[in-house]
């Protein structure tokens, strides 16, 4: 980029800083807190208000403030279990409730909402938080220019987030705000409804309108959209976030996502546990293929170690969604390697023991925040990273057998 370019490129930037917008007043969504971002940002955004936006309802209640219980941590240095025990047991900030919101007049681009006005970009803040924006690239400065008007029959809920991409997020920041729609179906009833997503990759788009169709019982039509493409919406449905960045998961929606995924697969359920009377398929190792980047480096000796206790190991992205929630939902206790797959641990009944598998100086909270919300007890088992070209967050690990034979004891396992 010459120097022309960057300064084009910090000058769109400051566009948009200049012109967001809060998606409704701040006493409604933040009256309690939970704002992702400093306190200097919220005062500057209070008069600047989305005037397109009517607030339908309320998804899901604020959560309040919390001191998560200490972690059990074991493996790596004492140095990095103590930092990340501090920072796993820190308190956290309440947060937002999630609301229904009908927008007319909006665009989507770069998987950011906005209006034009007197030719500027309007962004709706909720769309547009400041930690998530190195994958929300936002409206380019293209965004006069719209490629497609959505015109579909009925109603359209868009359904989208910074971490849609990745199933982990898809499932616990996404997938809940379909709770929305038994709103939309009670304000407008026998009116047709489209979930309408942003594209990503075919594997995770098909796991995604899996998730969908199970959750909601085919009652929808889906559509994708373009990612690199800019879209008007005349009347547009959307739900604010359920979660914070890395520090927050609504209990409220992981609850309702978990009860009505149960729900969903009360026979599939009931039919595993007849086959599993004896015990033998409870204990989940969730695998994760060396293939896909952050393998156990020493693989076969951690599978012979929790094999020996019982364990069946599981990769659930060789199983179907229903098949995942059925696993999970059985587990009285589940060991794996950090990844998308063990997301899945929301479908586990709280105080169900969760050790997670994790190279040192892996410093996200998800799984832990995830654990918390659902009231299960949580562990982890750090392991040194093998030097390797490939990007620091997807080096294969191993993972020393002493420290997770302790954390199996200390989970009630010898």
């Amino acid at each position: 980029m010459n120097d022309t370019q960057a300064d084009e490129a910090a000058a769109h930037a400051r566009l948009i800083e200049d012109n967001l917008v809060l998606t409704c007043e701040a006493g409604r969504l933040y009256r309690d807190g939970g704002f992702a971002g400093d306190a200097a940002l919220l005062d500057r955004l209070r008069e600047r208000v989305s005037p397109l936006t009517e607030v339908v309802g309320t998804v899901f209640p604020g959560f309040p403030a919390h001191d998560p219980e200490p972690p059990r941590l074991f493996g790596g240095s004492a140095a990095f279990r103590e930092k990340q025990g501090a920072a796993l047991a820190a308190p956290r900030p309440p947060g937002p409730p999630t609301l229904l919101c009908e927008t007319r007049d909006v665009r989507l681009a770069g998987n950011a909402l906005f209006h034009v006005a007197d030719g500027r970009p309007q962004v709706l803040f909720e769309t547009y938080r400041p930690q998530e924006r190195h994958v929300v690239p936002g409206p380019g400065p293209g965004f006069l220019h719209v490629d497609e008007t959505i015109a579909e029959a009925g109603l359209i809920f868009l359904l989208n987030s910074a971490g849609s991409f990745n199933y982990g997020h898809w499932l616990i920041d996404d997938l809940p705000r379909l709770h929305a729609l038994a709103l939309l179906r009670k304000r407008h009833p026998r009116v047709p409804i489209t979930v309408a997503l942003v594209s990503y990759f075919p594997h995770i788009d098909a796991a995604r309108r899996r998730s969908i169709q199970l959750l909601l019982r085919d009652r929808v039509s889906i559509r994708f959209l373009d990612r690199d493409k800019t879209y008007h919406f005349a009347r547009l449905h959307h739900a604010t976030p359920c979660s914070l960045p890395s520090t927050g998961k609504s209990p409220h929606a992981l609850r309702y996502l978990a009860g009505q995924m149960r729900a969903r697969t009360r026979l599939p359920r009931g039919l595993f546990a007849l086959r599993t009377l004896t015990g033998q398929g409870r204990r989940l190792f969730v695998d994760r293929h060396p293939g896909r980047g952050r393998g156990l480096a020493n693989r076969d000796a951690v599978l012979g170690l929790v094999r020996g206790l019982g364990f069946e190991a599981f990769d659930p992205e060789l199983t179907s969604v229903r098949q995942q929630v059925v696993r999970f939902s059985a587990a009285e206790i589940v060991v794996g390697i950090a990844g998308a797959g063990m997301t899945n641990t929301v479908f586990c009944r709280p105080g169900t023991p969760v050790i997670h598998l994790v190279p040192e100086g892996w410093e996200d909270r998800f799984y832990g925040e995830i654990a918390t919300a659902c009231g299960q007890d949580y562990a982890a088992v750090f392991g040194p990273r093998i030097p390797s070209d490939a990007p620091e967050y997807l080096r294969d690990f191993a993972i020393d057998p002493e420290p997770l034979r302790e954390a199996l004891a200390a989970a009630g396992l010898r």
